[in-house]
């Protein structure tokens, strides 16, 4: 295993990493990079100058490995790992199992349900505001919150 350096360029700032990392190869190297802008780009994400920064990768001997661009890291696809296979054509669908048809017909229910609770909560509307100003009323009067435990 090889200790490698992430160094981050941003404009004409140069921030090196003192410690390193510990990774197999520059390949390895390559996706612990990406991780390390992954990481910073959804920290700081609105950002607009990461776009123009790198990570530079040192070995310890202080020579460069490579250079990762933010960028290039954010927006260029990586190839999958393992190839993805297909096994057969898919199976054409039938009728829906009747659990699935269970959901389906209460999800049809639910539907026009959905909005009484807001036209009930319109209907509270009026009684929360007496309440509320019943509480403003009785805090103007004693000086303290209604129910409130003396001593707390």
């Amino acid at each position: 295993m090889a200790r490698f350096f992430f160094n981050i360029r941003l404009d004409d700032a140069y921030l090196p990493e003192r410690t390193g990392q510990c990774v197999e190869g520059p390949e390895a190297a390559r996706a612990v990079a990406r991780t390390i802008i992954r990481a910073l780009v959804a920290q700081h994400g609105g950002e607009p100058r990461l776009l123009n920064a790198a990570i530079v990768v040192t070995d310890e001997a202080g020579d460069t490995v490579f250079a990762l661009s933010f960028f290039e890291a954010i927006y260029v696809p990586v190839a999958p790992a393992v190839p993805v296979r297909t096994v057969g054509a898919p199976e054409a669908r039938g009728r829906p199992t009747p659990a699935i048809a269970a959901r389906t017909r209460l999800a049809a229910l639910r539907t026009p349900l959905s909005g009484l609770r807001l036209r009930l909560a319109g209907r509270r509307r009026p009684w929360q505001a007496c309440w509320a100003e019943g509480v403003l009323r009785l805090r103007e009067a004693f000086g303290r919150p209604p129910f409130a435990v003396p001593g707390r």
